[in-house]
């Protein structure tokens, strides 16, 4: 919370639905780091990556070498060891050392974890999740706890990382004399919504309160019970390792769904490279470092695809369309594979979607996020993430943010787009290049494909009136090909240029207004 306390960011209620959002503390140009440095909360690191790269499970930064990353990478893909590729161990010995050493190794010897130092391990063994989740747990419970992690990677990843934010809190509370209750409210003020009431139901996304009555509250029903008994079979196990009576709070249902449901929420895709990486691209430009090691890096260049073909497969309802493997792979392009996890930053966490965002991440060793810039942005101005991919077209946006997060866009691109594709359409009579129009709407694309003298009204219009349509923030680059630059002189007022309003739209604009006046005198 550091960037709040130093007036890097603030935090500010809206007028409109969305309540409250992130702003900026001061000014900041394009390409400037609004706040630098930024530890997350909590960070969970995706199983497949897990797999295949190590970082310490302490200060999150990684360990090892390039011989352990590609020893770890041939057994993720089941593709057998280094030896099986280089038969002089002198060229094995060398990927440990020199160059290729990034940090110490230490795994723990109870879990999976390692450690880049042994002031991480000690640490790790003092405090923190890793003690609580291992080191103070008998055998049995070690073995409970993997089976909580196995669990969790079948049915939803964000279980664990709820797991160890619990173990967090118990870890203040015992070793640091930090009051429950507020160990609680620390973890965990950006909640929003239970996961359990997170449920994806015809024409309705996964972040709305689900129906009561009829097919659609009986649908609602089944899945919040079916979503129930998921997460209460993954905190019956977390109860077996963790449950004491003061902690009773800490481990209830309510407390545990409402966590799982702030990660889906709030949490950032985070994607760190392998500091080797650079390294490795120089030497690859070596004939005689690809002639020692070609065959070597092309098996872990296949085992690392197999694994996230595999990956994809899980998710993916067409698994064949996404099972195949490139015909032909280089070692010349070999990178090692990078961290992919899912992170809550309190920097972020409360900022807004927009598909023209004004700043993104940046992350580097250790998890630690910079928010830069991408566009000029003044004091007071609020700070929009792309929540999806801005190159996704309009729809797929749609679809994504609608499902997800439970919201329609409404910012200055997706407006532009949605317009800009009815006055494209052929057939404006119903729906629009797969959109259905509100009466409005339809009125909208009907004047602007109707000859008028609108039109040419406005290009007789005085310089201002043209410098002002002309002039929007939003340039033509940032709507992808598609904005205000190519309808200036559109004969429809709103974002798309200057001229008279439909008499459809004036007559619902005067209805609206008489009702809110007949509500306010009421």
């Amino acid at each position: 919370y550091t960037p709040f306390r130093q007036g890097q960011l603030r935090a500010e209620r809206l007028a409109d639905r969305r309540h409250r959002g992130l702003a900026a503390g001061k000014q900041v140009k394009a390409g400037e780091a609004i706040c630098t440095g930024q530890p997350p909360l909590s960070l969970l690191q995706y199983s497949d990556s897990r797999s295949l790269c190590e970082v310490c499970a302490h200060c999150r930064r990684f360990c090892g070498s390039l011989g352990s990353a590609l020893r770890r990478t041939l057994a993720a893909g089941h593709a057998g060891d280094l030896e099986d590729y280089v038969e002089d161990p002198t060229m094995i010995a060398q990927l440990e050392q020199g160059v290729w050493h990034v940090r110490d190794r230490r795994p723990c010897d109870f879990c999976d974890a390692v450690f880049c130092s042994e002031e991480c391990f000690e640490a790790g063994q003092r405090e923190g999740w890793h003690r609580v989740l291992c080191s103070d747990l008998t055998p049995e419970q070690r073995n409970v706890w993997k089976c909580f992690q196995q669990y969790s990677t079948k049915y939803h990843e964000q279980f664990a990382a709820a797991a160890q934010v619990i173990a967090e809190i118990i870890s203040l509370v015992e070793y640091h004399g930090v009051q429950l209750y507020e160990a609680m409210a620390y973890f965990s003020r950006f909640m929003k919504m239970s996961w359990l009431n997170m449920q994806s139901v015809p024409s309705m996304s996964m972040c709305q309160a689900g129906p009561l009555t009829g097919k659609l509250g009986a649908l609602a029903q089944g899945k919040r019970e079916k979503r129930q008994q998921v997460m209460l079979a993954s905190l019956e196990l977390l109860v077996a390792i963790l449950w004491e009576e003061r902690w009773s709070e800490l481990l209830s249902l309510d407390y545990y769904s409402n966590l799982v449901g702030q990660f889906s929420l709030s949490n950032v895709w985070v994607q760190m490279e392998h500091p080797l990486n650079q390294t490795l691209q120089e030497h690859l430009l070596d004939a005689t470092f690809r002639h020692q090691y070609g065959g070597l890096l092309r098996a872990c260049q296949e085992a690392a695809q197999k694994v996230k073909v595999a990956a994809q497969e899980e998710e993916s309802e067409t698994p064949e369309e996404t099972g195949k493997l490139p015909e032909s792979l280089s070692e010349e392009f070999f990178s090692l594979p990078r961290f992919e996890g899912s992170a809550l930053y309190p920097c972020v966490a409360l900022s807004n979607h927009s598909c023209i965002p004004n700043f993104t991440m940046r992350y580097s060793d250790g998890a630690f996020a910079d928010m830069v810039a991408v566009r000029d942005i003044q004091a007071g101005d609020e700070l929009n993430l792309a929540y999806v991919s801005p190159s996704l077209p309009l729809p797929e946006r749609v679809a994504s943010l609608w499902k997800t997060w439970g919201f329609v866009c409404t910012c200055r691109r997706c407006q532009d787009e949605i317009m800009l594709r009815a006055v494209k359409s052929e057939q404006p009579e119903g729906d629009v290049a797969g959109l259905q129009l509100s009466p409005a709407g339809l009125a909208a694309a009907m004047a602007l494909l109707r000859p008028s003298t609108a039109a040419t009204e406005a290009e007789d219009a005085s310089d201002g009136d043209a410098s002002s349509s002309g002039s929007s923030d939003v340039s033509s680059d940032d709507l992808g090909n598609a904005g205000v630059a190519t309808a200036v002189n559109a004969p429809f007022s709103g974002p798309l240029g200057h001229s008279q309003i439909p008499e459809s739209v004036t007559k619902i604009e005067a209805a609206m207004q008489e009702m809110m006046a007949s509500m306010a005198e009421g």
